[in-house]
């Protein structure tokens, strides 16, 4: 079941949106919908041709561990400077770090689907 989820995850995010961005306000986070919308289009047209890319390049294996090698030496930074709210993360200023690290970890979880998805396609097409 978790399988025929992650290849719905493009066509949930497109219509759901909305809903995840009113859970994040009950949160206490306003996030603006053009930030939304663009990290929507950073997964569609960045995380999941990369995946495939580097599956088709190498191996599912390496690829799982590479996205995971750069989750672990991007992650850290990118969580610091959201709870700063530095930059395109102006909203999480003053936010309670509880509250920024949960979204983090649910932006990343996603972020990880996208990529997967992009590496099974290609197992998938060149199988």
């Amino acid at each position: 079941m978790s399988w025929v989820l992650l290849w719905l995850l493009p066509v949930v995010d497109v219509f759901s949106l909305r809903r995840i961005l009113s859970y994040y306000s009950s949160l206490g986070v306003e996030v603006p919908v053009r930030h939304a919308r663009l990290g929507m289009i950073e997964r569609w047209f960045g995380y999941l041709p990369v995946g495939f890319f580097i599956c088709w390049c190498t191996s599912f294996l390496v690829a799982l561990i590479a996205v995971l090698c750069a989750l672990a030496a991007v992650g850290p930074l990118e969580l610091h400077l959201m709870w700063r709210g530095f930059g395109p993360w102006r909203f999480f200023k003053r936010k309670p770090k509880q509250v920024v690290a949960k979204i983090f970890l649910l932006e990343a979880y996603n972020m990880l689907g996208y990529f997967l998805l992009g590496a099974l396609l290609r197992l998938l097409i060149f199988a």
